[in-house]
Formats: C-alpha cells, sequence, structure tokens
C-alpha cells in the first residue's frame, strides 16, 4: 500500500483519519466471495480487509445506526449505498485481492455489484438513521462536576495494571447525578485533545478512578490499554455532560460541551442549596478549588449577584443545569 493512502470516514458523530499504518495494523481477515459485473457476469475474489462495522463498533456506533454509506474516491467518483445493500452482508475494506496489495483502500461488499466496490477510496460518509440524528442533535441540558459528585458514592476497589485503586462505576454514577442514561454513542474528551466515541452499554459497564498517575483515568479490569481513557476532562451523552477537572472557566466549558443556551442556569450543591444565575453572568463564571477545604465552589467575580442568594457563590457545587 502506498505511503499516501488516507481513509477518513465521517458522519453521524464520527470523525476519523486512517493513515496508511493505521490501515495495515487493522485486524485483517482473507476470505472469498463473488461481485456482478456491470454487464450482469459473476466474478469470484479473495478478499483481504478489515470490517467497516467492527471499525465503527470501537468507535461506539452500530452499522445499524446507519442509514446509507457515500464512498468516495480519489478522482470525485462518489457512490452512495442504501443500508438495504448490505442488510445481509457485512461492509468491508479491501486492502489486498488475490493475494496482491492494493496501492489504496478499496470498498467490498460481498455478493453486490462492482459499482459498490469502489477503488482507489479515500472518504467515507456515514449517514445516520432518522432516530440516531435526532439523537445526535440533542444540546447538553445539564453538566454534573465528577469530583464533588462521587463525594456521595461508595467507590469499589479495581485493579488497574496490578495496582489496587479506588473506582466509581459510570452506571452507578449516571443513576443518580444524570438525566437519563445515554442510548446514543458516548463522547469522551481528553486534557491531550484525544477524543473517543463508545457505545453506551461498553461506557455504562466502565469505571473512572482518580488514584491513577493518569487520573482520571476511563477503564475497566478487562479494558485493554488502547481503549482505555487517560486524564479524562469531559463526557457528553445526550442531554448530560461531566467534568472531571477542578478548575475551569464556566464559559469556555460550556463552549466545550455545548451547553444550550437559557435566560437561567440552575447550580446545585450537594446539600441541596440552589441558587439560580443569570446568562449574562456566565463569562464571568469560574469553578475552582476551595484552598483549605478541596471542595469545589463556583463564584462570578466582576458581576454583581448581590441580589442573588450568597452572592452567587456555591459552595460543593455538583451541578449546573440550563432551566427551561
Amino acid at each position: 500500500m502506498r505511503e499516501d493512502a488516507r481513509l477518513e470516514i465521517v458522519g453521524a458523530g464520527l470523525d476519523l483519519v486512517l493513515d496508511q499504518q493505521s490501515l495495515l495494523s487493522r485486524p485483517l481477515e482473507t476470505f472469498k466471495c463473488r461481485h456482478i459485473s456491470s454487464s450482469g457476469e459473476v466474478y469470484e475474489a479473495e478478499v483481504t480487509g478489515f470490517s467497516l462495522g467492527s471499525l465503527l463498533a470501537e468507535n461506539g456506533l452500530d452499522l445499524a445506526q446507519i442509514a446509507s454509506l457515500s464512498f468516495a474516491a480519489s478522482d470525485g467518483y462518489v457512490m452512495a449505498v442504501p443500508a438495504e445493500i448490505w442488510a445481509d452482508q457485512a461492509v468491508y475494506i479491501m486492502l489486498a485481492r488475490d493475494g496482491e496489495g492494493l496501492e489504496y483502500p478499496r470498498s467490498c461488499i460481498p455478493e453486490q455489484r462492482s459499482m459498490y466496490w469502489v477503488k482507489n477510496l479515500t472518504k467515507i460518509e456515514l449517514v445516520p438513521t432518522e432516530e440516531l440524528a435526532l439523537q445526535l442533535q440533542v444540546s447538553v441540558k445539564r453538566i454534573s462536576f465528577f469530583r464533588e459528585a462521587v463525594q456521595e458514592m461508595e467507590p469499589v476497589e479495581l485493579n488497574n495494571r496490578g495496582e489496587l485503586v479506588s473506582a466509581y462505576g459510570l452506571q452507578d454514577y449516571f443513576q443518580k447525578f444524570a438525566l437519563a442514561l445515554p442510548e446514543a454513542p458516548v463522547t469522551m474528551a481528553a486534557l491531550d485533545g484525544l477524543e473517543k466515541t463508545e457505545k453506551p452499554e461498553i461506557f455504562l459497564s466502565s469505571y473512572v478512578t482518580l488514584d491513577s498517575e493518569a487520573a482520571p483515568l476511563y477503564f475497566s479490569e478487562e479494558m485493554n490499554l488502547g481503549m482505555r481513557v487517560k486524564q479524562l476532562d469531559v463526557v457528553i451523552a445526550g442531554e448530560d455532560a461531566i467534568y472531571f477537572g477542578s478548575q475551569a472557566s464556566l464559559e469556555e466549558l460550556f463552549a466545550r460541551v455545548g451547553m444550550r443556551e437559557a435566560a437561567n442556569y440552575l447550580f446545585t450543591a450537594s446539600d441541596g442549596f440552589q441558587v439560580r444565575i443569570p446568562a449574562e453572568a456566565i463569562p464571568y463564571g469560574e469553578v475552582y478549588p476551595d484552598e483549605k477545604g478541596g471542595y469545589l465552589r463556583v463564584r462570578f467575580e466582576g458581576f454583581d449577584l448581590s441580589g442573588v442568594q450568597g452572592g452567587g457563590k456555591v459552595k460543593y457545587v455538583i451541578a449546573v443545569e440550563a432551566e427551561e
């Protein structure tokens, strides 16, 4: 395969780029299958490649959530493929044919017409089903602050690469602090810029620990190293977001998670105390750790909130929610 081989996969909340090394390092399958020429002739080929469905699954998407695929070649040729075409077959990215490596990747849908076997494939656009599209359009309504919220949870002791750490189950966390359990792929973003999507069922069966050198660390005892997320910063799951840090500008945090616009935002403390803050105060807001107690606080320096209980300052803040 040529060094400049590159495959981009976009849409349905996903944005992946696979270079030559990434393509060749995928788990490959070799099998024989047929395809049908434009004149109706049937040919048999030995295909070596990887499953597109498996790649999507690693990134939190199910091929069943995709209504159609759009294969684009380097010469501008584009072929749209509706879901019924691959209903009874897997979709593959071919890297070799009849034992001979290809210069560039090619799409392959076994037992289908050759027009769906697009040469010199450079881009695949995923068109989500209507149900998934609606889920992806949802904006964040509530941000919870993980470090403060988990003070109300009992950790479990897990083995993290030979070290026992205290960890918090994400299923329990969402049931206690979120608006709803996620149904669409969950997005995780780390401090180093890494972004990863995960299927809801895998995400909810995993944990976060604050004890590791890579903390906050998303992991489970069974999860391989490549699937873990070090220095986790935010999670976005439907109308819910989680912030794992301890200090941030509220304006920047709202922008990062896609917080819903509202006239007022309701801040809640662990003891049930609540304060309503107008939207115009958010650019002045900051969440930060108390120097002595270590708990999280919110303040709005430079904005007059004298008419608000406590001057708008909240101790032990666990969540902020956009009011309807």
